[in-house]
């Protein structure tokens, strides 16, 4: 508990190393008692007994600060420097965090963040050691020190045992539930028109979702790991204004009365483990082996329970270019019906690094095999993205933009099977707006603009969707 005896002791004795601290002058110094000192002239001799390794009166100095503010940051970081030094980890923490959160400025934040992830990992805490190394990102006071930060940061999730990842998203759309933009079913290539449900149309609102996970290194050597991991899903949806729509009915009866639409039918979620082993081959060869066994909720009714395997790797071709690479494959065993469907996946990828910022390339393709002949379907997709090193003011900007074509070569429309099935054939485009200074721990708020259109020779499936998605991001 501050301030300790030591400091009190030593106290009497600050008289001379006050002079010291003093502007130079003709004259010798005036010996001034430590009454008389300002706040500012006691910080400046205190940490020039702290770099003189003069313990006893950096303490006493440091004592004086907390006796006229109890929160001063000085103080406490002078106290956190002192046990460390001793090995009282502890201490050393708690007073490093006192400094960090009464900080007045970048600089000090950076130094209490230092002094708490040194003590941190003295401890072994590599999880709070990691946070603190955010921080020092988050107030480097320049290129090398964030580059130092965001170093140690990595080291020290390698390090750790525990592995966990958060992702939060809040969407406003005008197109929540993939609805129609057109109120008429039109079929290519057939002169038979329908008339789409109140559902079935686009409707606006809020998509909330939660992305979590968390692994436990469970074997790891010179060139391999090997991981047991939990993770779920969660997607909610807010209509705006309560919409409802007409149940079905046939022609000739009494029209039912309306019904809302619930918010809850258009939920979803999942629960899944895992098992994952990643290894190095050297020459830049990175590569991962993954299994995973969950379920999958809709509507709050169980809808399928899978089981997958997916390989993924990278290769490093030079400094600036890397490939990346990946195949997957899952099995769905739908719940409350004879079905059994598996899907395949291929994935490549491309990412580099120029004067003018990152950018990266993307092409997949995957299959849906199933004895629902409206559910069989092939995928072809490509995106591209960039993220410039230039900011915008305070604001730095990432684009990315895409196409797919996805065909359901037996699908049918009652007893019309459209030529080559249907198709829907899509585009998306993407502005992301971050605040990196406005950061927490070195994750920024992010504000993604996007779109997307797809246009289907079945137009129940032709849409449109503008959206705000708003989060966090790690700013490295």
């Amino acid at each position: 508990m501050w301030p300790p005896e030591t400091g009190r002791r030593a106290a009497a004795g600050l008289v001379l190393a006050l002079g010291l601290a003093l502007p130079a002058a003709a004259e010798p110094p005036h010996r001034l008692p430590l009454s008389a000192a300002s706040a500012e002239q006691i910080g400046v001799a205190a940490v020039q007994a702290l770099a003189g390794r003069q313990g006893p009166e950096a303490a006493a100095l440091a004592t004086e600060l907390l006796r006229r503010d109890p929160k001063d940051p000085l103080g406490h970081y002078i106290f956190a420097r002192l046990a460390l030094a001793e090995g009282d980890t502890a201490t050393a923490r708690k007073a490093a965090r006192r400094s960090f959160f009464a900080a007045q400025s970048p600089r000090q934040h950076y130094e209490a963040a230092r002094i708490a992830g040194q003590a941190a990992l003295a401890e072994q805490r590599f999880g709070a050691a990691a946070f603190w190394a955010r921080q020092t990102v988050q107030y480097a006071p320049d290129p090398r020190a964030r580059a130092v930060g965001v170093q140690d940061h990595r080291r020290l999730v390698a390090l750790n045992p525990l592995a966990f990842n958060l992702k939060l998203g809040l969407r406003p759309s005008n197109n929540v539930n993939g609805g129609a933009d057109d109120r008429f079913n039109v079929i290519d290539g057939f002169d038979a028109v329908g008339v789409l449900s109140d559902e079935a149309m686009a409707l606006g609102g809020v998509v909330g979702t939660a992305d979590a996970s968390a692994s436990l290194r469970i074997a790891e050597d010179a060139r391999s790991q090997t991981r047991l991991g939990l993770s779920g899903y969660v997607r909610l949806v807010d209509f705006y204004g309560r919409p409802t729509t007409t149940p079905p009915y046939w022609w000739g009866t009494t029209r039912p009365a309306p019904v809302e639409i619930r918010n809850s039918d258009y939920s979803t979620a999942s629960l899944a483990t895992h098992l994952q082993h990643s290894r190095s081959f050297g020459a830049g060869l990175f590569g991962t082996a993954q299994i995973e066994a969950g379920r999958l909720w809709q509507g709050g009714q169980p809808a399928y329970d899978w089981q997958g395997l997916a390989l993924s790797g990278s290769k490093r071709l030079n400094d600036r270019l890397q490939l990346t690479f990946g195949a997957a494959h899952e099995r769905r065993d739908w719940v409350a019906r004879a079905r059994l469907d598996r899907r395949q996946q291929l994935d490549f990828g491309l990412r580099g690094a120029a004067a003018k910022g990152g950018w990266g390339l993307g092409l997949s393709a995957s299959t849906l095999l199933s004895p629902a002949s409206q559910a069989r379907l092939w995928s072809l997709s490509g995106s591209a993205s960039f993220q410039p090193r230039a900011q915008l003011g305070p604001v730095a900007l990432s684009l990315a933009a895409g196409a797919s074509t996805t065909v359901y070569p037996d699908y049918m429309v009652g007893f019309l099977h459209p030529e080559g099935g249907r198709q829907d054939d899509a585009i998306f485009a993407e502005l992301g707006l971050t605040v990196p200074k406005l950061g927490i721990a070195a994750f920024a708020p992010e504000v993604k603009l996007q779109a997307v259109k797809v246009e289907s020779n079945v137009s129940r499936f032709s849409r449109t969707e503008l959206s705000v998605a708003v989060g966090w991001r790690s700013t490295f």
